[in-house]
Formats: structure tokens, C-alpha cells, sequence
């Protein structure tokens, strides 16, 4: 693994981890965080695919983690958008990639939509896994979050877009909160992995009232029908509170084949630790099986760099 600058179109910079199996050009997959998430909560994935044949480019969206980016924690869906296929860009620059064979994308819950989107209007994308994704901000939203909930969000919203006009810093929310009567990103949520990288100061508990206006509008489902002829692997948590399983089911069978659906027994936050056995290895698979990469091949443990 090797640490990566992509650089967008804007002159933003996108800190990265670059995997590769070994010397030589490699077909190739795109990967970033949810909502909130940072590149190593994800990067686990990203050394799964590597060991199976693909460079992978795991990055962290503009705002959060090590990517430059102002203002800091916030969900802003355009740029993050063009971000990806930027992201896409500068992996077909890099040695590690062969661009001919075109590419995969992955995301999780927010940036489960992001890939969809993605895959649904850049042809350089082959194929695409979505994994507790976000697929409809107004559907998701109705069961996320109170009516009340709602209204503040809007309200909020609105004075924040005033202030920034005169000068004034982002009004900001937590992204989980022990109070059931503060508005947060994840209302009645509070991961244990979360709570403890909170404590440890090595994750910010916070994110920009836009961001919440930006998630309940976010409508990858409209991008759907035009995924096809690309292969989809959706992955859902049966118990899933925060991108409801039923909103997620509603839009898969929505879908145009060629298509497949999985799902594991457990939660939103479930996917990356206690079912990472049951939600990693089958995207792997899938790109192996829709990319041409030989299911055997195993990373030669070669270092790329530093």
C-alpha cells in the first residue's frame, strides 16, 4: 500500500490509499466512505480486493479525514460526485491500473449511492457493488428522522444559508448523541466502534446542518435505470435503521438486470465488523467474476511505496 494525491478539478486534494497485487498494470476499483466514515474504516475491503488481482484507490470525500476541503465534515453531493470520477481519472494515470480494462466502484451507505450514480454515467465503470446504500434520501428520510426532526432540519437550514452569506462558520450537528431530543446525523444510533474513536479523539462527532439537507434530498434511485448493462451487487442488513432495508428492497426490485441481491442479519454498522465475512469477500467475487481477474490470484505481498 502506498499513500495517494488525487487532485480534482478544482485544485481540491484527495488523500488516498493505493493497494496493488504486484508489479504490472491491474483492472482497477474506486472506493470511498459513507457519511462521516474516514478511508481506514474501509480499507479492509480495499486489501481484499488487492489480494484478489485489482488495484483499488481507497480515498476520503473532500471535508473529512486527511482530504482538503472546506467547509470541514460537511456532506456536499455534487462535488462529492465529480469527486469519484476524478478519483477514476487520476487511477488511470497511475502505473498500478490498467485503464483499458476499465473499472469497478464501491460504496457504502452514502457512498453506496455515490456508486451507483457513478456507475450510471461514467462508461468507464464495469461494474458496481453498493453495500447498505443510500438510495433514496426522501424515502429514507420519512423513516430517519421525526416529522419534527424534519421541519428543524429545513429550518435549520435555511438560517445556516444565511449566515454563510455574511460570514459566518457552518452550524453544526453531531453525527450521534446520547441525548434522544438533540438533532443529530443518526438519531437513537450510537455505534460502539463510534462511541470508542470518539473518546480516543480520533474521530469528530460532527457534521454541518447542510450535510443533513444534502442526505434527505440525495436520490440515486433516480439514476438507476441507467445502470444497466452494468452489473449491480446490492448488500443489505436485514435490521437496518438508518438506510432502511425496505427502501433499499423497494429500489432493487426496481432495477433493470443484470443484477444480484445479498443480505446478512444484522445492522447498519454491522457490515464493516461483525458481518465483514458475509459482505466483503461476495464484492470481491462479484468483481472477479464481471472483471476478468482469475479468482486464485493471491497479492504477492510486494510493496508499492510509502
Amino acid at each position: 500500500m502506498r499513500r495517494a494525491k488525487v487532485l480534482t478539478e478544482d485544485g481540491t486534494i484527495l488523500r488516498a490509499y493505493l493497494h496493488s497485487p504486484g508489479p504490472g498494470a491491474h483492472p482497477g476499483i474506486v472506493m470511498c466512505p459513507g457519511f462521516g466514515g474516514v478511508k481506514p474504516h474501509i480499507d479492509s475491503y480495499a486489501a481484499l480486493f488487492a489480494e484478489a488481482g485489482f488495484a483499488v484507490l481507497n480515498f476520503d470525500n473532500r471535508g473529512w479525514g486527511t482530504s482538503e476541503g472546506e467547509p470541514r465534515q460537511e456532506l456536499n453531493v455534487f462535488k462529492h460526485i465529480t469527486d469519484l470520477r476524478d478519483a477514476i481519472t487520476f487511477a488511470e494515470s497511475q502505473p498500478e491500473f490498467d485503464s483499458e480494462q476499465g473499472f469497478g466502484v464501491w460504496g457504502s451507505s452514502f457512498s453506496g449511492g455515490l456508486a451507483i450514480v457513478t456507475a450510471a454515467n461514467d462508461p468507464r465503470v464495469r461494474c458496481v457493488v453498493a453495500q447498505i446504500p443510500n438510495v433514496s434520501g426522501h424515502r429514507n428520510a420519512a423513516k430517519l428522522f421525526t416529522s419534527e426532526e424534519l421541519a428543524e432540519i429545513r429550518r435549520r437550514a435555511a438560517a445556516d444559508r444565511l449566515g454563510r452569506l455574511v460570514g459566518q462558520p457552518p452550524m453544526m450537528v453531531p453525527m450521534f448523541s446520547e441525548d434522544p431530543d438533540e438533532l443529530c446525523a443518526f438519531p437513537r444510533q450510537f455505534p460502539e466502534e463510534y462511541r470508542e474513536a470518539i473518546e480516543s479523539g480520533m474521530w469528530n462527532n460532527e457534521t454541518t446542518i447542510r450535510s443533513l439537507e444534502n442526505f434527505v434530498e440525495f436520490e440515486p434511485a433516480g439514476w438507476i435505470p441507467y445502470i444497466t448493462p452494468k452489473p449491480l451487487l446490492m448488500i443489505f442488513a436485514e435490521h437496518d435503521v438508518c438506510t432502511f432495508t425496505e427502501v433499499q428492497r423497494e429500489v432493487y426490485e426496481a432495477t433493470p438486470e443484470p443484477k444480484k441481491l445479498l443480505t446478512f442479519d444484522g445492522g447498519h454498522f454491522d457490515a464493516y465488523t461483525t458481518f465483514f465475512d458475509q459482505t466483503a469477500p461476495p464484492a470481491r467475487d462479484w468483481f472477479v467474476e464481471h472483471m476478468g481477474v482469475s479468482p486464485n490470484r493471491q497479492s504477492v505481498g510486494e510493496s508499492v511505496g510509502t
